[in-house]
């Protein structure tokens, strides 16, 4: 009689622990991996519970277990503001101790970074920003850039036109090499390059 009253208690206690984790009977995780995210809004829904993904993680988790050969059917309840996220693998069956198969790819969106050109009179100018340059031919009128929403940018002059000194017009650089910035979340206008005689 001790033993089953013992039994008992163990069960409801039990029961409690998953009640508490969000659980209905089920003791597997469905967990979610992340990919590429870096900007914040992301909201994942399953089953009613909605899960916000923060920018680094790399894995989240439901909090609501379920049991072997339950479905699951994981979709994106919100995009990240300036991000697109797409899912894979986001709805199947629950068949292991930990449900991970579904993961969510984001990409920042990108937009062009402009800026106007004036008095080019020659070759030879090459601009550059990070890993990317590019050159500008003896009469362009402007460059441009593709720089992902919110990301900081800065372009440099990294040879001047034969004959010719371009400066960036607002430069904080004592020779107007160079000009800095933050990217908008659309297209965006960055300072005027004139250039000049030596």
């Amino acid at each position: 009689m001790k033993n089953l009253y013992l039994r008992s208690m163990l069960a409801a206690a039990c029961a409690a622990t998953l009640a508490a984790c969000g659980g209905s009977g089920g003791n597997l995780y469905l967990q979610v991996q992340v990919v590429g995210l870096a900007k914040d809004g992301l909201i994942l829904l399953n089953d009613g519970e909605r899960l916000p993904v923060t920018v680094g993680q790399t894995n989240v988790v439901f909090t609501k277990l379920v049991k072997t050969d339950d479905r699951y059917d994981i979709t994106i309840a919100q995009q990240p503001k300036g991000a697109v996220c797409t899912l894979t693998n986001g709805v199947g069956k629950a068949s292991s101790y930990s449900v991970n198969m579904a993961s969510v790819t984001c990409k920042t969106n990108t937009y062009p970074l402009s800026g106007t050109v004036t008095g080019l009179a020659a070759d030879g100018l090459r601009l550059v920003m990070g890993s990317i340059n590019t050159s500008l031919l003896l009469g362009a009128t402007g460059y441009e850039f593709s720089v992902a929403d919110g990301a900081a940018y800065g372009i440099s002059i990294l040879t001047q036109p034969t004959g010719q000194k371009c400066r960036f017009q607002g430069s904080s650089s004592a020779d107007g090499s160079d000009t800095v910035g933050t990217m908008g979340s659309a297209a965006t206008t960055a300072a005027t390059l004139d250039c000049k005689p030596q």
